[in-house]
């Protein structure tokens, strides 16, 4: 079985709050997020970066601003 490497459209259109690619694409700037485009100028994320980007895995750090947080000291929006 292979691992899906890019997330899907829905997946994107839930990480940005939007379903336009261009909205898409400015959201993804907005907060840091590398992705490229794909041929008909979507905006793909490899699942790897997300799941670096918020915490996946216990073992995961987050770097942001010069500064390195660990999974206890994210803001979860609490």
């Amino acid at each position: 079985m292979s691992a899906i490497l890019f997330l899907n459209k829905q997946e994107m259109s839930e990480l940005t709050g939007r379903k336009q690619r261009q909205k898409q694409v400015e959201q993804l700037v907005s907060m840091q997020i590398l992705f490229t485009l794909d041929a008909f100028g979507w905006p793909k994320v490899l699942r790897k970066t997300i799941e670096a980007e918020l915490g996946a895995g216990e073992s995961y750090q987050i770097r942001r601003g010069g500064a390195t947080l660990k999974d206890d000291e994210l803001y979860i929006g609490q």
